[in-house]
């Protein structure tokens, strides 16, 4: 039987400060680890602190990736973390884009037709 909530995530196995770093990625994504430190007031004045504290969310997100709620990017040096619920909008909106390509040469054939009867 379909549940009308399978679609939300489960976040039963999250600890609060996960919970707070999934919340933060769902309303600010695409993000990076950074990004997620300074909201949490983090110091990153130095080279070394925004490692370490980069490191730092990395693992958590990492954990978010292995229960399904984050996908992780790697770009250079960078990570990027956006909720996987992003790839289902992505996906309907490539189904939506070829529908609409369909029916729009459908529509032109159909036109061509007219113009040669």
């Amino acid at each position: 039987m379909f549940n009308k909530y399978s679609e939300l995530p489960d976040l039963t196995g999250l600890n609060d400060f996960e919970r707070e770093i999934f919340e933060f990625v769902l309303e600010n994504w695409p993000t990076t680890p950074l990004e997620i430190a300074v909201n949490f007031n983090e110091d990153i004045s130095s080279n070394e602190k925004k490692k370490r504290i980069s490191t730092k969310y990395a693992y958590y997100l990492k954990k978010l990736v292995e229960k399904r709620l984050v996908l992780i990017k790697k770009a250079g040096n960078s990570i990027i973390v956006w909720p996987i619920i992003v790839e289902k909008y992505r996906v309907i909106h490539e189904i939506l884009k070829s529908e609409k390509y369909e029916f729009s040469t459908i529509l032109n054939g159909l036109q061509k037709g007219d113009k040669n009867a």
